[in-house]
C-alpha cells in the first residue's frame, strides 16, 4: 500500500524534474507506482499535495527563523536559496490558497504579522528577476 510520504516524495520529484506547470496527479501516480485514484485516499487534488509539500518545508523555514537574530533576513535568505519553492508555495495562484490554509502558514503569519506581505513582495521581485537573468535570451 502506498503511503502519504511516498506520494509527497513523488510529487517533489515531478516538480523538480518537470516544473510546476507539468505537475499532475497522473504523473505523481506514475512516479509513485500506483493508479491515480489511489492518491485520492490521502489527497483530494494536486493542490492538497502541494499544501502537504509546504507542510514538509515549513519546519525548516521556522527553524531558520527561530535561530536567526533577524527573522526578516532569515525568511528572505531561506526563499532566495529556494526560488522554485517560493514560486510554488507563495506566488502560485493555483496553490497558494491551499498553502495559506495550513497551520504552518498561519503560524508563519502570526510570527511575522503584516511584514509577511511586504517581505513576499520584495522577494517576488528578487526571485523573478533572478529567474529572468538565468533564462537565456531568445533570438
Amino acid at each position: 500500500m502506498i503511503k502519504k510520504e511516498n506520494i509527497l516524495e513523488s510529487a517533489r520529484k515531478v516538480l523538480t524534474e518537470q516544473g510546476i506547470n507539468k505537475l499532475s496527479l497522473r504523473k505523481i501516480a506514475a512516479e509513485t507506482g500506483c493508479a491515480a485514484p489511489s492518491i485520492y485516499y490521502y489527497f483530494k487534488n494536486k493542490q492538497e499535495i502541494v499544501a502537504g509539500l509546504w507542510e514538509a518545508v515549513a519546519p525548516s523555514l521556522e527553524q531558520s527563523m527561530n535561530s536567526a537574530a533577524d527573522k526578516h533576513q532569515a525568511y528572505s535568505a531561506f526563499w532566495l536559496a529556494r526560488p522554485d519553492d517560493f514560486r510554488l508555495f507563495i506566488t502560485n495562484a493555483e496553490y497558494f490558497p491551499f498553502v495559506a490554509d495550513t497551520d504552518a502558514y498561519r503560524a508563519l503569519k502570526a510570527q511575522l504579522g503584516n511584514d509577511l506581505y511586504q517581505l513576499n513582495g520584495k522577494l517576488m521581485e528578487q526571485v523573478f528577476m533572478q529567474q529572468t537573468s538565468e533564462t537565456p535570451a531568445a533570438f
